[in-house]
């Protein structure tokens, strides 16, 4: 069957909620990974209107889209507790607003010790505390998910408190994988500063599905350039080996959607999407 296709809102701009839709199907998506900031919204509102939630679901259901995912990221190993705290009472909000969209699952972002940007690597992400403040942080945040019954999805990011297969594998472990728990397969961001090299990607990616595989419950579709450094791309202009990908998701028994993800310019989408449908029509 078919992998379905759909992209990341924020690297589309368009004015209305309407015209952001209508370009999202335009391009051949028929999922979205939705982030409020597109309609003119924080990242994470405290409060959402009853009435916006549902002009974006109207404008979903009239393009044909369905939306599999909604940002809930805020900085979940901050070094300061009030900010963590204040993270989850946003994520309250995201989560509830879930079911008039009709998504059951919100991204996570697992957190940098740095202050000021939760996607900046930070030498103390590494300590014990930065672990046990993020297990204290996603335990109360599981307790929102299962109120609201959504799955809190997390990566594997080279930057973050969790930025290996290995530790994602012990954190699931840790809550003795909760069903609201899941892992965002994005290999791409399998690869560590250092790590970014062909000769790697097979067993990187190998080694992320022997220990993630029965939790994946979300495909991101983004590409990595080779190099000492990171630096991330759209499909296809890097070095991920898709093909291999795709074949260790279907072995996984993924069912889901390929949400294209790090298109950093709209003129690339076209290119992005021709590559994948080519790859999910296999």
């Amino acid at each position: 069957m078919k992998m379905k296709l759909g992209m990341y809102s924020i690297e589309i701009e368009r004015p209305s909620v309407g015209e952001l839709f209508e370009a999202a199907a335009g391009y051949g998506f028929t999922c979205m990974q939705f982030d409020f900031s597109s309609v003119g919204e924080e990242q994470m509102p405290l409060h959402i209107q009853e009435r916006l939630l549902k002009e974006i679901r109207r404008c979903a259901d009239e393009n044909g889209i369905e939306i599999v995912a909604v940002n809930g990221t805020f900085n979940m190993i901050h070094p300061d507790r009030e900010v963590r705290l204040e993270g989850l009472r946003r994520l309250e909000t995201i989560a509830a607003a879930c079911a008039a969209l009709g998504s059951r699952i919100v991204t996570l972002c697992t957190g940098s010790r740095d202050k000021e940007n939760m996607w900046k690597r930070h030498e103390d992400n590494d300590r014990p505390e930065a672990m046990e403040d993020l297990k204290e942080t996603m335990g109360e945040a599981l307790r929102i998910a299962q109120r609201y019954d959504v799955i809190l999805g997390i990566e594997c990011e080279p930057s973050n408190c969790i930025d290996s297969a290995r530790k994602a594998e012990q954190l699931l472990e840790y809550f003795q994988h909760d069903s609201h728990l899941g892992i965002i397969m994005d290999a791409a961001n399998l690869f560590r500063k250092g790590q970014a090299k062909r000769e790697n990607v097979r067993d990187v990616i190998s080694d992320a599905f022997g220990r993630l595989g029965k939790s994946i419950c979300l495909a991101h579709g983004k590409d990595i350039c080779e190099g000492e450094d990171i630096h991330y791309t759209h499909a296809g202009n890097g070095m991920v080996d898709f093909p291999f990908f795709m074949d260790q998701l279907r072995k996984a028994d993924y069912e889901g959607c390929m949400v294209l993800h790090g298109i950093k310019a709209e003129t690339d989408f076209p290119g992005a999407v021709s590559f994948m449908e080519q790859l999910t029509e296999q």
